[in-house]
């Protein structure tokens, strides 16, 4: 009876020795969290382990992260996948049709960035930006030509559209001359030529029957009109004028006087069409609404593909400069002492608690063999 107390308490004192060694050599590594000492004298193991070498377990986990875990390879692999970029596109249209449910003026917008004074100054602004854009044109363009000041699609359309504006203005002038209007004119101009003449056109005009000369010179000239050589001759004239036109230097054709009327009269005609006012007033999304399908289908998809593919063309640039290994070494030493022996417990606690009863465990069984051993030897 007596060796088998002997065992048992082994075991006990054997298994409690073991349980309580593995406790305290866990608690170690943290706490305590600062030295100890006895006047001049630190405490051996003070502080724990964890404090005392905390810096350096920051720096080797920053580079384990940064060169083992969080590797440019591991970032563009992420970055490829299609699940990743769906839920992108999802994300960025859900804010698309989230912002389009509300209404919201640029005015409003100004108020909210406390930028209101800068709302008011924009039609202003607008105007002398657009004066001074044309005022800066005349300068430099003056001394050139009309047809180089013109851009080049306007001369070739010009002098493509020139016979045909000559032939409905001849058609026109045909109309007319052989109209009731025209008939008068012509007995007008016929009088007046006469009467120019004094005594000799009145003379001549006792020997014409007037009206009857009026209609005859009337289908003369209608016939005149109508012949394909006066068509030709219009064209080339029109063609001529146009090109001694073109050659003329910008401030000829348009001196700055004038140059400084019609800037006026352009920036006011634009902002009166424009109307800013009416539009600082009106919901950005009314604009926006109309090209909501676009945007979700293509805009969106489109701007998501671009920042993933300048991510990953430029993802080891961008690695480099955020420092990855430096942030979690600041990131873990910002954590207190505190914080960072709950995530060890809460991570690991059941393990650790598991380590304990082993040590009791291995302790209770060396207190059997030592049992054992006393009760033979």
């Amino acid at each position: 009876m007596a060796g088998w107390m002997t065992i048992l308490f082994m075991v006990i004192v054997g298994a409690f020795i073991g349980a309580a060694t593995n406790f305290i050599a866990i608690r170690m590594l943290f706490r305590p969290f600062k030295a100890k000492y006895i006047g001049k004298w630190r405490v051996p193991f003070t502080p724990g382990v964890i404090p005392k070498r905390r810096e350096e377990l920051a720096e080797k986990i920053g580079e384990v992260v940064a060169e083992h875990l969080l590797t440019n390879e591991a970032v563009q692999a992420k970055l490829s996948e299609e699940t990743l970029r769906e839920e992108l596109i999802d994300t960025a249209n859900d804010m698309v049709r989230e912002k389009l449910a509300v209404e919201t003026t640029p005015n409003e917008l100004l108020a909210q960035w406390d930028m209101t004074d800068f709302g008011n100054q924009v039609p202003e602004k607008m105007a002398v930006a657009l004066q001074g854009q044309l005022e800066q044109f005349f300068e430099k363009r003056n001394g050139q030509s009309v047809k180089t000041v013109l851009p080049e699609v306007v001369d070739q359309e010009l002098a493509r559209k020139i016979p045909a504006m000559a032939n409905q203005t001849l058609q026109k002038i045909a109309l007319f001359t052989a109209s009731d209007a025209g008939k008068l004119q012509i007995k007008l101009m016929i009088e007046r030529i006469l009467a120019e003449h004094g005594k000799v056109g009145g003379m001549v005009g006792l020997f014409l029957n007037n009206d009857t000369f009026v209609t005859r010179m009337q289908k003369e000239v209608v016939k005149f009109i109508g012949k394909p050589e006066t068509e030709a001759v219009l064209t080339a004239l029109v063609i001529s004028e146009w090109q001694q036109f073109s050659e003329r230097l910008l401030v000829d054709v348009m001196p700055p006087e004038k140059q400084a009327k019609f800037t006026e009269q352009v920036v006011a005609e634009v902002m009166r069409t424009v109307q800013l006012e009416k539009w600082m007033d009106t919901p950005v999304q009314d604009w926006i609404r109309p090209y909501e399908k676009d945007i979700l289908d293509k805009v969106v998809p489109f701007l998501v593909d671009a920042v993933l593919d300048f991510a990953k063309e430029h993802s080891a640039d961008i690695m480099k400069r955020l420092e990855i290994g430096k942030m979690v070494q600041h990131q873990i030493e910002a954590f207190s002492l505190e914080e960072m022996e709950q995530i060890v417990l809460d991570i690991s606690g059941k393990e650790l608690k598991m380590i304990t009863y082993l040590g009791g465990f291995l302790g209770g069984f060396i207190g059997i063999l030592q049992g054992v051993i006393a009760i033979l030897f």
